[in-house]
């Protein structure tokens, strides 16, 4: 970052912003040391190692005015500031988007068809702009403890019918679709081995129970090009190789995964109430190559884990289903990631050693952004399953409900400093990004913390039924923007940095969500007890919440925390931020981008 010119009401000093090297400062009138530490990005204790000759110089004066002040420092004192640690000076913590999970959260509809032995599927997903072709081979072997006498079904008696199977699968998915302003292909593999013995038990010519039990392994990979720009050329994505960063243009990023996996399964059904558990516990390893410019490529790649498990419950027929249910994920990555000067000798060289090896020095010439990311990703979402049709021609749905999603990220850099990224979205609800710095004992840069929301001001488009009752997305676009514009200035024009139908990121430092938080709590206190803002800051006693990260989840969380519903949130804050709501609009103070 570049230096900036501070000056105070007692003259000047230079100071600027977190470097990577270190810098002089001079004391200015006022100055305390926790200020000076927080402006460039260190904690207090290394400004005081980094000057012996003034925190130990053992002057009375000085230790005086540190008994009657607090402050060591005086007015016109010259201070080594210590290099502020790489998890500071990077600006945005260095991530990675790969998420092991495979399940899709959008729905999918699936017609299927199943012969004696061989069978197949076609499966749409309109969310992702997927089609997925399946092909099936099974064998399988029954007793049958209970023969209906003389062959007549119905005069079968109670009993049980065993049936062991053996199902060979394999399916491949292709895909193309516009998603935040890009074009992504993907194609997915999937080959799977599954056994399974099921019981059966008969009452008088009908069945009142069924169990069956499944186990199985298998291999998955996918492969995505992301390329800039919507409705892209698909067969753009073709041209590229991997491995050959000259077949990737600038702005492309293409990713690679594979996995092997195991699975179980447990069905059961009871007369017509059904249940189902399956469980598939997956490894692999992730590639992930991005081309930054003309020169410089960035490359992630490493180990990954995932447990995913779906449980339902419904009712089931020979010819429908219906299971209500939940599929929830937990993955884990560890992966390494660096920059690559591919115009230098050396960057080509160390560029071709860590995809070989996953090993790379960052001291190397022609060599940059150097870090270990660890990720931590849930998801848990809600499933309805339907099915219509007997087992040899049927339709299927599996409709996607309310998901809740996180993901925890560290990011460590060479220096021993990490960062904390922490990503929470409940259902549909606005975006919290929290981001965590520490120097390289551990110690967090508070200074540097920021709690981020987005607000999507792009409404769904409405059908005319919706428009008859009286929605209109073009009208709640603007009263989003104009919300958060009075909130954000103070002013009630409803100007402001907040664009109609545009995304608006508001972040908040550590003090200026403190802020929000004393100007919630005033506002608690002159609405009605029961108001949404007492929950915010800790229930309807109107106590604060334990700590601001509560209460950046506490918004983050509760209910009408839609875009819509956080800006008019926000618009009740600063209507009544001083306790008294004839006294205007208050400016909730942070920084503000629309786009």
């Amino acid at each position: 970052m570049a230096n900036m010119a501070y000056v105070d009401g007692g003259g000047s000093g230079p100071i600027g912003s977190p470097q990577d090297q270190p810098q002089t400062h001079t004391v200015a009138t006022g100055e305390t040391l926790r200020e000076i530490a927080d402006r460039y990005g260190v904690q207090p204790q290394a400004i005081r190692d980094a000057n012996p000759q003034i925190f130990k110089s053992g002057d009375a004066d000085r230790r005086h005015n540190a008994m009657e002040t607090g402050e060591t420092i005086w007015s016109g004192d010259q201070l080594n500031i210590p290099a502020a640690p790489q998890s500071v000076t990077n600006e945005q913590p260095l991530s990675s988007d790969f998420n092991p999970a495979y399940p899709s959260p959008n729905s999918e509809y699936t017609v299927n068809g199943q012969g004696q032995n061989n069978g197949g599927a076609i499966t749409w997903n309109p969310g992702d702009g997927t089609v997925k072709v399946t092909a099936s081979h099974q064998q399988s072997a029954e007793y049958d403890t209970t023969p209906a006498p003389f062959g007549i079904p119905d005069a079968r008696q109670p009993g049980v019918t065993l049936e062991a199977k053996v199902r060979g699968e394999h399916a491949e998915t292709a895909g193309f679709t516009n998603k935040d302003g890009n074009t992504e292909v993907t194609l997915e593999w999937d080959t799977s081995i599954v056994a399974s013995v099921s019981a059966e038990a008969q009452g008088k010519g009908v069945n009142q129970a069924a169990i069956e039990a499944s186990a199985g392994g298998g291999f998955r990979a996918r492969y995505k090009v992301v390329l800039p720009g919507e409705n892209r050329n698909p067969l753009d994505a073709a041209k590229i190789n991997p491995f050959d960063p000259t077949t990737i243009p600038v702005g492309v990023t293409v990713t690679m995964d594979s996995q092997t996996y195991t699975q179980t399964g447990l069905a059961g059904s009871f007369r017509h109430i059904g249940t189902e558990t399956n469980i598939k516990d997956a490894s692999g390893t992730s590639y992930s190559v991005t081309r930054v410019d003309d020169k410089n490529i960035r490359v992630i790649m490493g180990p990954n884990q995932v447990v995913e498990a779906y449980n339902g419950v419904g009712v089931k027929t020979d010819i429908a289903t219906a299971m209500l249910g939940r599929q929830d994920n937990l993955g884990q990555s560890t992966v390494r990631t660096a920059t690559f000067d591919l115009s230098n000798k050396d960057g080509q060289a160390a560029y071709s050693h860590f995809v070989a090896t996953g090993e790379v020095a960052h001291q190397t010439p022609g060599v940059k952004d150097v870090a270990t990311i660890e990720r931590i990703d849930y998801s848990s979402q809600t499933r309805v399953k339907l099915g219509l049709g007997p087992e040899s021609l049927n339709v299927q749905a599996d409709l996607a409900g309310a998901q809740n999603t996180g993901a925890f990220v560290k990011t460590t850099y060479p220096d021993g400093s990490y960062a904390y990224t922490t990503n929470l979205q409940y259902s549909g609800n606005v975006p919290l990004q929290v981001v965590q710095r520490f120097d390289t004992q551990g110690n967090e840069i508070l200074s540097e913390r920021t709690y981020q929301f987005t607000i999507n001001g792009d409404r769904p488009s409405y059908n005319w039924f919706e428009r008859f009752m009286g929605s209109n997305e073009g009208a709640e676009e603007r009263n989003i923007a104009q919300n958060l514009n009075i909130a954000l200035t103070g002013n009630p024009d409803g100007n402001g940095p907040a664009q109609a139908g545009k995304k608006t990121t508001i972040t908040f430092t550590e003090s200026q969500l403190q802020g929000l938080m004393s100007q919630t709590r005033s506002a608690g206190q002159a609405s009605h007890p029961s108001s949404p803002l007492n929950l915010l800051v800790g229930g309807n006693n109107g106590q604060p919440v334990a700590t601001s990260m509560d209460f950046a989840v506490a918004m983050a969380r509760n209910l009408g925390g839609d875009p819509y519903g956080f800006a008019e949130r926000l618009l009740q804050v600063s209507q009544m931020a001083d306790g008294d709501v004839r006294n205007g609009w208050n400016r909730i103070d942070a920084d503000v981008k629309s786009s």
